[in-house]
């Protein structure tokens, strides 16, 4: 039988390489394996060698696979396009490390029709082999869900690791943070957050510096346009980035993939702090 895939950030990935991190828990990639490890230090699972790609462009969306590998020659696919939709998306070249990416926007209401879609509305940070991300889902994933939203953080390449999924309500405000929390040598401490929901954190360590900084929204198996939420957009609000030289100049460059229901993105403003980026699901 081929193996089952499920759905993360970022796509399919087969099950076997998805694997939640417990609570206080920290995922660490000392000596070229990633772990898990408990609060004392100990290891709890070895997953194996950690994986690098090295190049001047960032993981996703490049990476994202958008078609479940196990779909059966002749198989109906969804209507409308999978895979990061619309985005807008910024390059730390400052030669100073984040500190700080932060991100407030409101759960949007539900999606007008139901057919087993998958959304993810995230602030992520990445580098050209992972992607760092607290994570707004409605639907299904590798880390639970169904109709309703919930929160998560996640690492992910080729595995794809998350903290435990919370349910979370439409309107309530959310603000996703991600942290330098230490460096050693040429690699860096990690911590992802959703503000006031425990059960998102998410610790990585001695990972390669991350630099590229999104505002994404992410969608699979959309059948018709009313599978978006049923609003005109979200708005990613008061954007903080901040590096060890400071707030620098932001440019966001927005990027419309996917435009089968005139979803777009619109940079309100570059301001850091305060900025905004719109991510919107139709015209």
């Amino acid at each position: 039988m081929s193996e089952e895939y499920v759905i993360t950030p970022g796509g399919f990935r087969p099950k076997s390489t998805v694997h939640q991190i417990a609570s206080e828990h920290i995922l660490d990639a000392t000596g070229g394996r990633i772990r898990e490890l408990d609060p004392a230090g100990k290891t709890v699972n070895d997953f194996g060698e950690f994986s690098t790609k090295l190049g001047d462009k960032p993981l996703m969306p490049g990476n994202v696979r958008a078609v479940n590998p196990a779909l059966q020659p002749g198989a109906k696919v969804p209507g409308l396009a999978s895979g990061w939709i619309t985005y807008a998306g910024w390059n730390n070249a400052t030669g100073k490390p984040i500190t700080l990416f932060k991100t407030t926007w409101k759960v949007p209401p539900k999606p007008a029709t139901e057919h087993g879609q998958t959304i993810f509305i995230f602030n992520g940070i990445q580098n050209s082999g992972w992607i760092f991300q607290p994570v707004l889902q409605w639907g299904p994933s590798a880390a639970g869900g169904g109709n309703y939203w919930a929160v998560a953080s996640w690492y992910v390449d080729g595995s794809a690791y998350h903290s435990s999924l919370t349910n979370v309500s439409v309107g309530q405000s959310l603000v996703g943070v991600m942290t330098e929390t230490g460096k050693t040598g040429s690699n860096f401490n990690y911590n992802s957050i959703f503000q006031g929901i425990a059960n998102s954190s998410f610790n990585v360590h001695n990972i390669p510096e991350l630099t590229w900084c999104c505002e994404t929204l992410e969608c699979y198996g959309m059948t018709v346009c009313s599978d978006y939420p049923n609003t005109e957009k979200t708005e990613m609000k008061d954007i903080e980035i901040k590096t060890t030289g400071g707030h620098p100049a932001l440019k966001w460059v927005a990027v419309d993939a996917h435009t089968d229901c005139h979803q777009h993105t619109v940079v309100v403003s570059d301001h850091n702090p305060g900025g905004e980026v719109d991510l919107y699901y139709k015209k």
